[in-house]
């Protein structure tokens, strides 16, 4: 009897040497998978159902992560040329900042010559008021107008100062989306290392 219990050690020996693995871990694995039997069973009937979708989904992934890539690598460029037309670029002319300030700059040149206009017809409506004849109004109209050029070159200098802060909004925004352009760049390069 005693050759046969040691014959029955040395077969669990044999079992808790192979493979360096533990009869006690074993059993507590296989007892953990057949105590998570539903979610095995789940797992088994989603490779049956969904696996040919996956596998499928799989091969194509490195050419949808290139697509994807080309596409964010595309829209960078456009965004980028937008920046450029809003900001301006060397060669490809001025931004809507620098338009602006040259259009705000003619509008207080224009105000400066209505002003120079005002004073001059102030200046004749004067002397048309010291002449001893009646002169039927037009003195009195050309002060008028005078007045008018004052209000117009008023308005002239808060439409200059409007373009001035436009150009500056614009330009703010230009840059945003200068930055965006390269964002959306480095998106594209580095989802192009995962399809190359």
């Amino acid at each position: 009897m005693a050759d046969s219990d040691k014959s029955g050690e040395g077969d669990q020996y044999e079992i808790q040497g192979f493979a360096g693995l533990d009869l006690d871990s074993v059993k507590g694995a296989v007892g953990a998978v057949v105590g998570s039997g539903d979610d095995v069973a789940g797992a088994v009937r989603f490779v049956a159902e969904y696996g040919d979708d996956v596998v499928d989904f799989i091969q194509r992934l490195p050419e949808l992560l290139s697509s994807t890539a080309s596409a964010l690598t595309e829209a960078a460029d456009d965004v980028a040329g937008a920046a450029a037309f809003l900001t301006g670029s060397p060669g490809k002319g001025d931004g809507v900042k620098a338009v602006a300030d040259v259009a705000g700059d003619a509008l207080d040149t224009c105000r400066s010559e209505l002003a120079s206009a005002q004073k001059l017809l102030g200046s004749v409506s004067m002397q048309f008021a010291k002449l001893p004849i009646p002169d039927g109004g037009i003195g009195e109209r050309i002060g008028d107008a005078a007045e008018r050029f004052d209000r117009v070159g008023d308005r002239l200098a808060e439409v200059a100062t409007q373009l001035r802060k436009m150009g500056v909004s614009v330009d703010k925004a230009g840059h945003g989306l200068a930055r965006t352009a390269g964002k959306l760049e480095k998106g594209g390069q580095a989802l192009g290392k995962f399809s190359s």
